[in-house]
């Protein structure tokens, strides 16, 4: 439910800001803020929720987000809506998460699950998130329709209602879901006990801090302000965006399905770095599209294959150190989202000089330093 409003912001949020007289360089700087400071959040949060009860956590960032939208809808103060962006992560492609309670919701699903089905179940998990990101942004149309008859600007801030709905049944559903963590050691197959010492884990978590900020530096550059692209590069509308982002979230939730089964046939360090590949190619195929239809269409193939595998690569990482998964998440979240932090701003500049296509290029180099590091340290960890 939480994704559904996530994937209309997605969309929407940024043309709003744009609506209402934001410049390409005051998003870019407000998304920057914004992960950075959900980035640091999510990590101190994650090193101290073994203490507590997860489900609280993600409990209580249900109710700031009602909270955040409710501000939005009622006012378009700068400040405040800069703020509650902020907190409330909008518009930033958050994949459905819980904001700075992401890590702890992944581990608290981790909790719950058998370590034998750790990455079938991470993949469907992550193919309903986009499954809902994709109905939010068909849902994002509404607001290009409603300007035929109020104030685009005030179309805008209706979609804020929406998040106030769907998170309040997001709110409910959590509620009910028992809380009844499993014992992972127990779970684990003898032929694939390891006696690891301390100092290993260790090693093997700096090299994930360091694997991760190159992603993140390569995803700061191309993700954030992709709709804006759109809208700078094509002109393209809401309505535009809104099909375009539908049927690329659809793609992204059947491919989560099927790398279950290219895990199952190639194994899950492989299957990340193939599929990733295949989405950096489509992503130079994309910016060198001469129109709005041939970009999208690339848009939409680079999603199918670079982020249906999201699910393999968070059982990947909670395999890393088997008794601190909430360690390894925080980890692997704060070194990503703090260098991911960087790109939107420097983006932004790119973009107020009506240069779309630089920043995917840097993106795309850190990305493929990325996939080299990442299949030479991941294929001995296998799930």
């Amino acid at each position: 439910m939480r994704s559904i409003g996530q994937g209309t912001l997605l969309v929407d949020f940024p043309l709003y800001l744009h609506q209402i007289g934001w410049n390409s360089v005051y998003i870019g700087a407000l998304f920057s803020a914004s992960l950075f400071i959900n980035g640091t959040l999510s990590f101190l949060f994650g090193l101290t929720a073994g203490k507590y009860d997860k489900k609280k956590f993600i409990l209580g960032f249900q109710v700031i987000l009602i909270i955040c939208a409710a501000i939005a809808f009622f006012t378009s103060n700068n400040f405040l809506l800069g703020i509650v962006a902020i907190i409330g992560g909008f518009g930033r492609s958050g994949m459905g998460g819980s904001g700075p309670f992401a890590v702890i919701e992944v581990s608290w699903l981790n909790d719950l699950i058998k370590y034998s089905r750790k990455s079938a179940i991470f993949s469907l998990n992550n193919s309903l998130i986009f499954f809902g990101m994709g109905v939010g942004t068909m849902i994002a149309t509404v607001p290009e329709f409603l300007s035929n008859f109020i104030a685009p600007a005030l179309a805008f801030r209706a979609i804020f209602l929406t998040i106030i709905f769907w998170n309040i049944i997001c709110f409910y559903l959590i509620t009910k879901v028992k809380n009844d963590p499993i014992t992972q050691n127990k779970d684990i197959d003898k032929s694939k006990k390891e006696n690891k010492d301390i100092s290993k884990e260790n090693k093997s978590l700096f090299i994930l801090f360091a694997l991760n900020t190159l992603n993140g530096l390569s995803l700061g550059f191309i993700m954030p302000l992709l709709p804006y692209w759109f809208k700078l590069k094509f002109n393209s509308n809401a309505f535009d965006l809104g099909i375009i982002f539908t049927i690329s979230l659809f793609m992204t939730s059947l491919s989560s399905i099927l790398s279950i089964y290219l895990i199952q046939k190639l194994g899950a360090a492989k299957t990340v770095t193939l599929m990733r590949l295949g989405g950096l190619i489509s992503l130079l195929l994309m910016i060198s599209s001469p129109s709005s239809l041939l970009a999208g269409f690339f848009y939409m193939l680079r999603s199918f294959l670079n982020r249906g595998n999201i699910g393999a690569r968070q059982a990947l990482v909670t395999n890393i150190t088997r008794n601190k998964a909430t360690l390894a998440l925080s980890i692997n979240n704060f070194s990503q989202i703090l260098s991911l932090s960087i790109g939107p701003f420097i983006t932004g500049i790119f973009f107020a000089h009506k240069d779309y296509i630089t920043p995917f290029i840097v993106g795309a180099i850190f990305q493929i330093l990325y996939l080299v590091c990442f299949y030479i340290f991941f294929k001995n960890y296998e799930v």
